[in-house]
This record gives C-alpha cells, structure tokens and sequence, in this order.
C-alpha cells in the first residue's frame, strides 16, 4: 500500500525476508460465511475499534518539531495552538492533518484549514456531475482488500454489505478507510452508490517483531472473493476489487498472487493493483497526477504527472517490485498510460465516525480506488463491458498530457470520466 515514500505500497515498516512460514487462511474460529449470501447480507466478522491516538495529541511548540511523513509535515491529532506558523503557509499546505488537529488562532495568509478539508472532498474532474445524473455506481458490487476497516464512518457505512478478516487483526487503520471513501464515499467517493464487499488483510507478517512482506493473504482474500461469487446471482456478483498494493517477486506469495489474479480475470472480475502492468494483451499502465491543495479538482489543467521519483520512489523499500515495475515498462513502451488524481483528498478518518483527514498526497493508494470507482461507473452504464474496453474508452476520451518530469518517455490521457460515461452510453 503507498501514500507515501515512507508508507509504501507494501504497507511494511521494515524490509527483510526470511522463511515463508504457513499460509494464511481464514481463522477457522470467525463465524462460518452464510451459506445463502443475499440472505446473510450484510455480515461482518468483527468491528475494528478506532485506533487510540492520544499519544499523537501532543502540544507542538513549533512547525520544525512536528512528525514528518516522508518529505512532509504529518499533522494529524497535533496542537499546533501555540506554534508560531507565520510565514509557514507553503509547508502548511504540503501537509497531512485531520479534524482533530489543533491550529493556532493566528494562521499564515492562504491557509484555512477548514475550507482544505472541505474542498478536497470533491472527488474532481466533473464526478459530481455526474452522481448529480444518477451515475454513481448503483446495482454494481465492488470489492476491497486492505487494512482494518472502522465499519460505521459515514462516508460508506451503508454501502458496505460483507466484512470479513484474513490475516487482520488489531484497530482500524487510516488505509483502509482511505481506499474504502475514495472508492465508494458518500461525499468523497467515485462511486457513492456502489455496495462494497471489503476483505480486512494485511499483506505481510510479524517475524521476531518485524513486519515482513508477504501477499499469501491477499490471495486467500481474493480467492474468498471467488468464492462469494459462486454463491451470488449473476446479475449481483462483485464485479472489480481494489487492492492498493503490489508485489514483486522476491515476496513470498508472487506466484500465488499472480495465478489468482488470472483465475478472477477468467471469471469476469477486475483486479486493479499497482501490479496491472502484467495483464493480459499488455497490461494496464496508468500514472498519478498531482495538483495543489487550493487548486480546483474539477479543472484538468491544474494537474501534473508525478515525476518519476516520486511515482516509483514510493514503492521502493519493497525492492523487487520497482525492478519489476522498470523492467516490464522497459519491455513494454506503452505508447499512453492512464492518469490518474493521486492526491491531494480529504477522506474518512479511522477515529470516529464522522472524522476526516487531508492526505497531501496519496500515491499509488489512492489511485487503485480512484480506478475500480469509474469502473463501478462503466458497468452501470454499460452493465456488458469488460476491462479491456473501459480502458480503451479511457484513454480514447482522456485528455492529452506530456510526460512526467524525468520519467521515461511516454504521452499520457487525464482520465474524463464525463467523456468516458458518455462514450460508453452511446449505441
């Protein structure tokens, strides 16, 4: 998983790999998963708590003494109500902060805290258009594999329908209530009206009190996923998952992953990951884009691709996946990727119910969602296509970009989903 370079797209704290060990299934003593779906529907195996950050809570005398998140400030929960932030306004607005976090009442110019959070909760480039026509994902299941879900936030409580654990434990994590608003959000979300089977997992493993990579999870998610399908009608099967990760293949699990992906694209589903430069007929390329945080989502000019550190740099402490990643574009010259908003987005917040956080930037993260939410809006549309055609239709109705800063050389589409949606309406 990525926000960030420090929280990378394998969502780990520590690199190293060691003896596989067993794989992981689901724990035998959960509740046994209803043998009639609809009828059991919605079901969760347990409800994360909210995480304790009280200890985040701390009086911060000055902008220079706050947590850093990679290359910027993380704000979250802090009292900045005694810091001088004169002068600050650009690290400000590069920053990470939540609902909780405490400002001063003498805040720089240019900076107004509240109206980021607002603001950036359009999720931009003429979506709420087209939830205002109805066109919000309604009748299309998706499904997402990430962190431990707090299950009540507002933004997507009642579109999640199945709640279920494979190698998750602990409180809720902001990950996944990151994925989960962007993908399907009331206020937030590409897809507001599609239901979502989530799949709480966490793709690595404690080995002598290190977090080691490992997607055998992800795979026993995902073949769980198969499985639910088997005991849903047609016409309700799920029918994209989310997962922002990847994997390369120094990680236990590459190959396993790999095959499942296969085996779910046989059977009509989706599988959007950092790793669908590997589909079949040549994969899936697609990039972020970056904007400022004061900027108009809706405004496709004011976005940039990401220079290629900062894209690939975020994957980098899983260390065979961006060797991968260089390798296969090397192989491939896709002549256009897919670009997709990033960051920045205020989303639902693990701490409360009603809370919210500002994610500067969201990385490879945000994008996985962003993608399996206009999918969600393809199939309502156009309930027979497949994800070789929406990507198609993607790039056929994007708009032009040049290439990132020190990236390899290729064109890019900014993603229109106005212009996809209407593409796909027509006979």
């Amino acid at each position: 998983m990525g926000i960030t370079r420090r929280a990378i797209i394998v969502g780990i704290a520590a690199a190293g790999l060691c003896c596989a060990g067993p794989a992981p299934r689901r724990d035998p003593q959960a509740p046994p998963l209803p043998t009639d779906l609809l009828a059991g529907l919605p079901f969760q195996v347990r409800s994360p708590r909210p995480p304790d950050w009280r200890q985040l809570a701390k009086p911060v005398p000055s902008l220079d003494r706050a947590r850093r998140w990679g290359p910027l400030r993380d704000l979250r929960h802090a009292d900045l109500s005694r810091a001088d932030l004169k002068g600050r306004s650009r690290e400000l607005l590069d920053a990470f902060f939540d609902s909780r976090t405490l400002w001063p009442g003498d805040l720089p110019p240019g900076f107004d805290p509240a109206g980021i959070l607002e603001a950036n909760r359009d999720p931009g480039l003429g979506l709420r258009a087209l939830h205002e026509r109805g066109i919000t994902g309604t009748g299309v299941a998706a499904a997402i594999i990430d962190t431990p879900l707090l299950l009540d936030h507002e933004e997507y409580a009642g579109r999640l329908v199945f709640y279920d654990e494979i190698n998750a434990w602990g409180e809720a994590n902001f990950h996944g209530t990151l994925v989960a608003s962007i993908l399907a959000g009331r206020t937030c979300g590409v897809a507001p009206g599609a239901t979502v089977f989530y799949l709480g997992c966490h793709n690595y493993r404690v080995h002598k009190e290190r977090m080691v990579p490992d997607v055998r999870a992800y795979a026993a998610a995902l073949e769980e996923i198969l499985e639910l399908n088997r005991r849903l009608p047609s016409e309700r099967r799920i029918r994209v998952v989310s997962i922002s990760a990847g994997w390369g293949p120094a990680v236990p699990g590459f190959r396993t992953m790999n095959r499942t992906v296969r085996r779910a694209t046989a059977a009509g589903i989706f599988v959007v990951s950092a790793n669908m430069f590997g589909a079949p007929g040549g994969g899936f390329w697609f990039w972020g884009l970056d904007r400022p945080a004061t900027d108009d989502p809706n405004d496709p000019a004011v976005y940039r691709a990401l220079p290629w550190r900062d894209w690939i740099g975020e994957v980098a402490v899983e260390e065979s996946f961006p060797a991968l990643y260089k390798r296969r574009l090397g192989r491939s010259r896709p002549p256009e990727f897919l670009l997709v908003p990033e960051g920045p987005k205020t989303v639902a917040h693990p701490h409360g119910r009603a809370e919210y956080g500002f994610y500067r930037r969201g990385g490879w993260s945000s994008v996985c969602p962003y993608i399996a939410g206009l999918y969600a809006l393809a199939c309502q549309v156009k309930p027979e296509i497949t994800p070789g055609e929406f990507w198609r239709a993607s790039l056929a109705t994007g708009k032009w970009s040049p290439a990132p800063k020190d990236a390899e050389s290729f064109s890019g589409r900014i993603v229109d989903p106005v212009r996809l949606v209407e593409s796909l309406k027509r006979p």
